[in-house]
């Protein structure tokens, strides 16, 4: 790998909807877009953290890192798992091609399971979730998960780092998103939220002046008013299914409850298709029921990787495993992993006069592919 810019700083802002940006007055990354690259862009399908993070910090898409939810269905087994570990990933990481470069990197995340993901080959990994002794000794203990203030315990750090690392080549920091579970844009909480993180920006910024900064999202967030247990509705209508999940399902239950925008499917019998196909597509709030085939075509995943059947709903619409078939969720609640939580920012500054061109530039993942030579070799 070689870097086009001689240091690189990468903050994946997870949860951040280009209405967050919008609704918030935020003078440094405002600065930033406005002195250097900024666009609206989009994230990559389906609209959650494992596929999109893992895309950003592999430079390519998913058919060829492999990574396409936060929970896995082995049908061998019958079981869904929590993808917490780097063995499917079938592409190196950032991190992992700069050792090779002898370049120093440093990968800050929130949450453990990132960590153990993407944490191969970085010189320092640090996890809030569960963060080492000698991490609290120096720094204090990590804030509560969920809470905002456990990313300004990661932006301390970042900035203690720069301060004190003249040799660290690139800083990945990678956010929790309770904060945009919680509130709307417009709410007084996310206000003060997306401030304090614009604040900690501009500190970075003059502590560490030859660092190139490369700010997006994994995915954004919307209201929620619907839930379908997908099992339950088809079970109730006579075609029975093996096996339905929510990618965006992961152990972090406060933040969404295990329910996400977008759902794999597993048919009993490939000759169910079309009438699973039909029947779940007449539920109130479904828009798409892509096959296994469409859905890796349309949105670059790998087809060996997800359900049979690709269930997409409307803005309000979201799957998870239930009590009974569907319910009406709290009016507070939000969540992601639909085509609308897509829209997020793409923002490129100090990058030393060698700005991309706009073209070039449209998903979350091709901000790294600029900055630096990934995306082309696999494992």
């Amino acid at each position: 790998m070689t870097l086009k810019h001689p240091k690189i700083a990468v903050f994946m802002i997870d949860g951040f909807d280009i209405e967050y940006y919008r609704k918030t007055e935020m003078p440094t990354m405002q600065h930033m877009a406005k002195e250097g690259f900024f666009k609206r862009g989009s994230a990559i399908f389906p609209s959650l953290t494992n596929a999109n993070n893992i895309s950003i910090a592999c430079g390519c898409w998913p058919d060829a890192h492999g990574v396409t939810t936060n929970c896995y269905y082995d049908r061998d087994t019958d079981q869904a798992y929590f993808l917490e570990n780097s063995e499917v990933l079938n592409a190196p990481t950032i991190f992992e091609i700069a050792a090779k470069k002898g370049l120093r990197s440093a990968l800050l995340t929130c949450k453990a399971k990132t960590a153990q993901i993407l944490g191969k080959g970085a010189d320092i990994t640090i996890t809030a979730e569960s963060p080492d002794d000698d991490i609290v000794q120096k720094y204090g203990q990590a804030p509560p998960m969920y809470s905002s203030e456990i990313n300004y315990w990661l932006f301390d750090i970042a900035l203690d780092l720069v301060d004190n690392s003249d040799d660290l080549d690139l800083i990945y920091v990678h956010t929790t998103d309770y904060p945009m579970h919680m509130w709307p844009p417009e709410a007084p909480e996310s206000q003060e939220y997306l401030k304090t993180l614009d604040s900690y920006l501009q500190r970075f910024h003059t502590a560490a002046p030859d660092f190139t900064i490369a700010l997006t999202a994994d995915h954004g967030m919307n209201k929620k008013t619907r839930c379908w247990d997908l099992e339950k509705a088809c079970f109730n209508r006579k075609v029975p299914i093996q096996f339905s999940v929510s990618p965006v399902a992961d152990r972090l239950l406060k933040h969404h409850g295990g329910h996400g925008g977008v759902s794999y499917v597993y048919l009993k019998e490939t000759a169910d298709m079309d009438r699973v196909r039909r029947t779940i597509l007449a539920l109130d709030g479904v828009e798409q029921v892509l096959s296994r085939e469409e859905a890796a075509e349309k949105f670059s995943l790998m087809a060996s990787r997800i359900g049979d059947l690709v269930i997409i709903p409307d803005r309000d619409t979201v799957f998870g495993d239930l009590e009974h078939e569907c319910v009406t969720l709290p009016p507070e609640y939000r969540s992601h992993g639909s085509l609308y939580e897509m829209d997020i920012p793409l923002l490129l500054f100090n990058t030393k006069g060698k700005e991309p061109e706009y073209r070039d530039i449209n998903y979350n993942l091709d901000l790294t592919r600029f900055l630096m030579d990934v995306g082309k070799d696999t494992i």
